[in-house]
């Protein structure tokens, strides 16, 4: 038909995590850990002890993860298939990166073009649990509770295991929560058709 519009289909949105969902700030942070406070700390060892209690102080722990953005350099990917995973799922979600890091802005989006990370859109929260208000279909992330209260909305989230959350994820995995061990399984669950609309 001449003149009709037809309406483009809007795609799902996937929403994504920053710190130690796509950047590996936990290494980074372990090394200052190690100099500035002088404890041989391993990133399993956050199974048992989360990193507030390594660090003892929750100011200290703020300076310390606004110095890992300081040195963006420092930083890698938690996986280095991300950029290629997040490109092919392009194709059918509208990635929008959804974060309260510590990171400046303008750090946070130089790092993720030096790592050729593709996104759509870019969304600062100012506290992690904010996440649960925002409009997505699906979120990746690594923080438990932030799964458990997007879970609790009806919505879907993939949890990219950690050693902060495996041991809470065994006990309980909220409905609606998918622990997965990399981003393989990412790409794989979210090219599925019950992951999208």
């Amino acid at each position: 038909m001449i003149g009709k519009k037809v309406a483009a289909v809007q795609k799902p949105i996937l929403a994504v995590d920053i710190d130690s969902t796509i950047a590996d700030i936990t290494t980074p942070l372990l090394d200052l850990i190690r100099r500035d406070l002088g404890k041989n700390v391993a990133k399993e060892e956050m199974a048992q002890r989360g990193v507030e209690e390594l660090v003892g102080d929750p100011d200290k722990l703020h300076r310390l993860r606004e110095l890992v953005w300081a040195d963006p350099d420092s930083i890698p990917l938690v996986d280095p298939d991300i950029p290629r995973i997040l490109a092919a799922l392009q194709s059918k979600y509208e990635i929008h990166i959804l974060t309260a890091t510590l990171g400046d802005e303008a750090t946070v989006r130089q790092w993720l073009a030096d790592h050729n990370v593709p996104y759509d859109k870019y969304v600062h929260v100012p506290l992690e649990t904010d996440k649960k208000d925002y409009t997505a279909d699906v979120f990746i992330d690594d923080n438990y509770v932030v799964a458990a209260e997007i879970s609790a909305r009806n919505k879907r989230v993939l949890l990219v295991k950690q050693p902060w959350n495996e041991g809470l994820a065994k006990i309980h995995t909220p409905r609606n929560v998918t622990l997965i061990d990399e981003w393989g399984e990412a790409e794989k669950l979210l090219l599925q058709s019950m992951l999208r609309r």
